[in-house]
């Protein structure tokens, strides 16, 4: 009985592990900053012409993300 309940919280803890080190990589927050940043943006943007700034910001956020965190990984 506690071989069995040891072997499933193991097996659990493997299947969640993946999934939880994916989502605090570097490049995933990152991107969900500059997600954050670009809705502080739009919700301060008065004309389109601000909307359409705060767009282009978050584009060369994403972009820098893309090249930084996201290329070189973690601890690198």
């Amino acid at each position: 009985m506690n071989r069995c309940v040891v072997c499933a919280v193991l097996s659990v803890m493997f299947l969640v592990a993946p999934l939880t080190a994916a989502e605090d990589s570097p490049c995933d927050k990152c991107r969900k900053d500059s997600q954050k940043e670009l809705m502080k943006c739009l919700e301060g943007a008065i004309s389109e012409e601000d909307k359409k700034t705060c767009t282009e910001k978050n584009d060369q956020r994403v972009q820098s993300c893309d090249k930084l965190e996201c290329q070189l990984g973690p601890g690198k």
